[in-house]
């Protein structure tokens, strides 16, 4: 019988296992990139939105019911659901300003990411500001 260890330490599988290891920063640059700017969009767009939303009942239940509901979709199911509106996108622009948009690949990736860091931005953001003491809020006002 055929020593396990022996196998899988073997010359090929080593071998390919190190040729993936080496293709690893190759791939994880572009999702480290894409990861990074979907969260920065997603702060960029919550924050505002919660300072907004903080003291606006109405408003914050706008904003984290659509945050909310975004999140219930499956990310392929979003991602299907881009390619049709970004097809019709591109071919709008294509004709006003000579360029089109990706369908595919970067762009819808980043959006469907994005929109999918909004809601847990949003909400802790909402609830750490409702969350302030009145007193520290006069104290604050008072330095002013």
């Amino acid at each position: 019988m055929p020593d396990a260890g022996a196998e899988l330490l073997s010359g090929a599988r080593l071998d390919a296992f190190f040729d993936a290891w080496r293709l690893l920063p190759t791939y994880l640059t572009p999702h480290i990139l894409i990861c990074a700017t979907a969260l920065t969009l997603g702060l960029l767009i919550s924050l505002p939105l919660a300072a907004l939303a903080a003291n606006r009942p109405w408003l914050r239940r706008l904003v984290l019911a659509i945050a909310s509901l975004i999140q219930t979709i499956p990310g392929l199911v979003l991602l299907a659901l881009f390619y049709p509106l970004l097809l019709v996108l591109s071919t709008l622009t294509t004709r006003l300003f000579g360029f089109g948009i990706p369908a595919l690949g970067f762009l819808p990736t980043l959006i469907a990411l994005t929109l999918y860091a909004m809601l847990p931005i949003l909400r802790n953001s909402v609830v750490g500001l409702n969350g302030i003491s009145p007193a520290i809020v006069e104290a604050a006002e008072g330095v002013v």
